[in-house]
């Protein structure tokens, strides 16, 4: 008999221009980061995020970062995850990194705030990727 799998949580966030001007994207992050307690699984729960605007970024949160790692993917007919290493991890391990990222993710894109079009399908289609092999849940803000 094959132990269960360990809790998995994927997070697919809109980081649009209105996202980021609208406050949205600050709640939502802020909104996360006061759940990382409350996710099921205690030690064993794992945490992915996926962000879009008109491209598709995957972060690599591998614990002995300081900071994510960000990697953009624009070509939405041909999309790919580019490193699969590192984008799903086990929150207590990447704990620092994860709450990092929370806090940073906000003025991440309040710089350079990217209007038009949102790619919510191939983000999706992205993250679905991602949970394949392992299953879990997907979480959506938009």
């Amino acid at each position: 008999v094959r132990p269960p799998q360990e809790p998995s949580y994927f997070f697919v966030l809109d980081v649009s221009a209105t996202a980021v001007q609208s406050g949205f994207l600050k709640h939502a992050a802020n909104a996360i980061k006061k759940s990382l307690d409350d996710l099921p699984g205690r030690t064993r729960t794992r945490i992915g995020f996926i962000t879009y605007d008109n491209s598709v970024h995957y972060y690599s949160l591998a614990p002995d970062l300081q900071s994510p790692q960000m990697m953009v993917v624009s070509d939405l007919k041909e999309l790919f995850v580019p490193a699969p290493d590192h984008l799903l991890v086990n929150l207590k391990e990447s704990r620092n990194v994860v709450e990092s990222f929370l806090d940073s993710l906000p003025d991440m894109f309040a710089k350079r705030p990217v209007a038009g079009r949102s790619c919510l399908g191939p983000a999706l289609k992205a993250a679905f990727t991602v949970l394949k092999p392992v299953g879990g849940k997907m979480c959506v803000f938009q």
